[in-house]
């Protein structure tokens, strides 16, 4: 059973408004650390291997918090997740303002990581809800579609302001965010008027056991599912690579071109462009749904050789540059690409809890390689990091190849794909 908790919601048209300003203001206040986020932990005296361990931190925390912020959500109202999920994040952000010590980042790291699964997800589950209190029929997809790309452009002005900060002190974009993080967290709690509150009770007995019966249940379907097993290998073997990544590209375009940290700030707004330029392709020319395997592999490929090509070209870092924002195009394309493949194969009574399987592949692709990732740098340089992460991509493409005349599930072939959590690309 269920409650509409506001009877004078706003209209339909308003509503999709409040969701794009929202994830307007939650762009601008997580995007400030962007890019200069490792540039502050090397400030603070980390190597490379415990800022890739804090990172890791995050990932593991959003991986653990998932179902039970999930079930407050379904409890207690997406609103009070949402300004909740704010609060904790802003307070996340003004920990690691005044922190030195590499235990107080791992704190802080805990912290963002349970305030972000407050917010993934809530928003959106918000906006559908609210849209079918009005009785709005239409199609969600470009709502979703709409807002990705409005949170990605806030994000490049967030990251070109906070490098810009950061230059005069490095820690202030953490407080710049903390305020977004407040603004939005009042913003919110006044627009989100329209909500469905479903009637629940908040049971952690309950919600422990949900947590480890849909990991048994997702590794059990999912390795006995050999299509999705690749997959999500492939996935698992993409974010190993990409996670590092994230960490290390900022300290080297800083330390070759020297003109200043704001240069970070520019650089992530390319990456971001590039990102949507591969995705904008798919849309545009992208093959049909029979291909999707073999153009998944070919783009692992791709994206494999031109992170290798940027190791080779660390000394000249232009030609690096180039080829990142090459492997940012063909990763752009890759991401909307697994996800319809994902969607198309899998049938509603399992999609969930292989979704879950195969988003556990990511979590552990991620930390593990950037425990790994930073081991490496930390004993051999960014070089042979970069390389090791284009072999992680090249090695992914067999994957995708071998899935790529597996039939898609017709009772899954029209339905619109979930959005993916929203997860921050340089944290």
């Amino acid at each position: 059973m269920s409650k509409i908790a506001n009877k004078r919601g706003a209209g339909a048209n308003t509503i999709v408004r409040r969701y794009y300003g929202l994830w307007w203001l939650y762009a601008l206040a997580s995007g400030t650390v962007y890019g200069v986020y490792p540039l502050f932990l090397r400030a603070r005296g980390l190597s490379q291997l415990e800022m890739n361990s804090v990172l890791a931190t995050y990932f593991f925390v959003m991986f653990l918090s998932d179902v039970p912020t999930g079930a407050f959500a379904d409890a207690l109202g997406r609103r009070r997740s949402f300004v909740l999920g704010c609060a904790l994040r802003m307070t996340a952000y003004t920990v690691y303002f005044f922190g030195a010590h590499y235990i107080i980042f791992l704190a802080a790291e805990t912290i963002d990581g349970v305030g972000t699964t407050f917010c993934n997800g809530t928003l959106d589950a918000w906006a559908v809800d609210a849209l079918d209190a009005t009785g709005a029929a239409a199609p969600k997809d470009r709502m979703f579609s709409r807002g990705g790309q409005l949170t990605s452009f806030g994000a490049m002005i967030a990251a070109i302001i906070g490098s810009r900060v950061a230059a005069i002190h490095i820690g202030w974009p953490w407080i710049i965010g903390a305020s977004g993080f407040l603004v939005t967290g009042i913003v919110g709690s006044r627009l989100m008027e329209r909500e469905v509150v479903h009637q629940a009770i908040l049971n952690p007995a309950a919600i422990v056991r949900e947590l480890a019966s849909r990991i048994a249940r997702g590794m059990r379907h999912g390795m006995t599912n050999a299509p999705v097993l690749m997959m999500s290998i492939a996935n698992g073997l993409a974010m190993a690579a990409w996670a590092p990544y994230w960490l290390e590209w900022p300290q080297f375009f800083n330390d070759r071109y020297r003109i200043g940290i704001w240069i970070v700030g520019w650089i992530f707004s390319l990456f971001t462009l590039a990102n949507m330029i591969g995705a904008e392709a798919v849309v545009r020319f992208g093959a049909g749904a029979s291909r999707r395997g073999e153009w998944l592999a070919v783009a692992a490929l791709g994206s494999g050789a031109m992170f290798m090509a940027a190791s080779f070209a660390t000394g000249r870092p232009s030609l690096a540059l180039a080829s990142l924002f090459g492997m940012n195009v063909l990763a752009g394309a890759m991401q909307p690409m697994a996800r319809a493949w994902l969607n198309e194969h899998l049938l509603a009574d399992n999609r969930a809890t292989l979704l879950s399987f195969n988003s556990t592949f990511a979590t552990l692709g991620a930390a593990t390689g950037l425990l790994a990732g930073g081991t490496i740098a930390d004993a051999h340089g960014f070089t042979i990091a970069w390389r090791v992460g284009g072999v992680l991509l090249m090695l992914s493409a067999p994957c995708f190849w071998v899935i790529r005349r597996t039939p898609a599930c017709p009772a899954t072939a029209s339905e619109t794909p979930a959005p993916p959590a929203a997860v921050d690309p340089a944290r």
